[in-house]
């Protein structure tokens, strides 16, 4: 895999902002010549919450199908599930029945996702796994059974078992661009800031032992272009909007708790990095475009309705190809990208 060296500096914030709002005046189209001029960096597939429960809904069955077949077609370098694959079975405390229900739907769904070739990467959402404290705790089904907790019906050491994924936070290289996937379905530790550094509280939190290697793999990979996935947001915007660029703003959606209440911190780190081209999300089930630092924050719509999903291409533009709900977008890229030797 060829690595692409940043020799220029970020591209200063007036500037980006500038062709940001070039960007968003493009939404769901491009010129041909813009469409020849580049030869793709990278192209993948996004898909988030398609929600395939236990009894696994012929609706959303199929709009997760839709998905898998234009990819078939798409032909991605790789294809990432933003998380809630199976969702829980039904309301209430965890019983048997319930966790395996939800083991059946994840099975389900890997059966169908596997039928795309190209590797595979698997975000994990919060209800996709239950958990108490979160982090590295070590916990089984029973643990679950008969008690209230966050998330759903099975265990993270079983998520993982299932999905073949490497750790409940991971990163890997793809031509050249460095892949960062977070876990932010854990309960606030010793390490938590004052809660609500956003405006509003969270209830999501990227743990201790996370955040150190995050900070390890960034130095580690400083050179690198960086894409991050995570299912739940690393921001909140408010309904105002974030002050530095994006569209307008969705008021909160259910919850106000529902995104990560230290992603401040973690947004510290990529803007330090400096070299962190987007982050893309679930959770919140509808398209949602923003700019943090130079950094373009993505939210993605549901695949569950309306058989939402993207192709993202990286070349002249970062370009999102939405499908259903999701909107499409061609947002600019900095000059130490397209610079870069």
């Amino acid at each position: 895999m060829t690595t692409h060296q940043c020799t220029t500096p970020s591209v200063d914030r007036r500037t980006f902002l500038g062709r940001s709002a070039a960007g968003l005046a493009a939404l769901g189209s491009a010129s041909s010549a813009e469409a020849t001029v580049r030869k793709p960096m990278l192209r993948f597939g996004l898909n988030a919450d398609p929600h395939l429960q236990g009894a696994r809904p012929s609706g959303r069955a199929t709009n997760f199908q839709k998905f898998v077949k234009r990819m078939k077609t798409f032909q991605p370098e790789f294809a990432v599930d933003l998380g809630d694959f199976g969702i829980q079975v039904s309301e209430g405390q965890t019983t048997q029945a319930m966790h395996d229900g939800q083991i059946a739907g994840l099975k389900y769904h890997l059966d169908v996702f596997s039928q795309l070739k190209c590797p595979r990467y698997h975000v994990m959402g919060n209800h996709d796994v239950g958990w108490l404290k979160g982090g590295d705790e070590k916990i089984t089904s029973a643990d679950l059974i008969g008690r209230s907790h966050p998330g759903e019906d099975i265990t993270k050491q079983e998520f993982l078992a299932i999905t073949k994924m490497p750790h409940r936070y991971f990163s890997v290289d793809h031509n050249g661009f460095h892949l960062i996937v977070l876990d932010a379905n854990n309960a606030a530790d010793e390490s938590s800031p004052p809660r609500g550094k956003d405006g509003l509280v969270g209830g999501y939190w990227v743990d201790a032992t996370q955040k150190a290697w995050l900070a390890r793999d960034l130095e580690k990979n400083r050179k690198k272009p960086k894409l991050v996935f995570c299912h739940e947001e690393l921001h909140h915007t408010p309904e105002k909007g974030s002050g530095q660029g994006g569209d307008t703003p969705f008021p909160p959606v259910g919850k106000q708790n529902s995104y990560v209440d230290n992603g401040w911190e973690i947004r510290k780190l990529f803007a330090e990095d400096g070299r962190v081209l987007a982050c893309f999300f679930g959770h919140k089930h509808r398209s949602r475009w923003t700019v943090y630092d130079d950094t373009h924050y993505l939210t993605m719509a549901a695949t569950h309705f309306n058989a939402s999903f993207a192709e993202i291409t990286i070349a002249d533009t970062l370009g999102i190809k939405g499908y259903g709900g999701q909107r499409s977008y061609q947002l600019p890229l900095p000059k130490w990208l397209t610079e870069a030797g």
